[in-house]
């Protein structure tokens, strides 16, 4: 028997916090579609990926653009197999120097085999993109 799916997904904030990619996309689907579901083209962890080969580029992106100063999830709610984290986050624009400080909703779909197979956040996307463009 597979982990339950809020466990898939705190193996995989776990991974993300030690830097661990190997193993975040261990826990994913071939296929796995992530996603911001933003329209900022020219943000890079905006853009839309699709399967294991692609999701790489969302985290190389968040690791050159972003330096965390927290990332700290707060809550888990959890039905069936869709699972949503409640997150702080704060960090500084390498690029720009501005700050972001803000509470996401991180929201995974887990499939039947344990793998995550769905990502989407939610979060106040102006303020980020206008920290990112330094125009806040």
């Amino acid at each position: 028997m597979g982990l339950k799916p809020v466990e898939v997904v705190q193996a995989l904030l776990a991974a993300f916090g030690k830097g661990n990619l190997p193993a975040m996309l261990g826990l994913m689907s071939d296929d796995v579609d992530w996603a911001g579901d933003k329209l900022d083209a020219d943000i890079p962890t905006h853009v839309n990926r699709r399967g294991k080969a692609e999701v790489p580029k969302f985290f190389e992106a968040v690791g050159r653009e972003q330096d965390f100063a927290r990332f700290e999830p707060l809550h888990f709610l959890c039905d069936g197999n869709e699972v949503a984290v409640l997150v702080h986050e704060e960090f500084t624009f390498r690029r720009t120097g501005r700050k972001v400080d803000f509470q996401a909703i991180h929201h995974f779909t887990v499939d039947g085999s344990s793998r995550i197979s769905r990502y989407r956040s939610y979060y106040e996307s102006a303020r980020y993109a206008a920290a990112f463009r330094g125009t806040a």
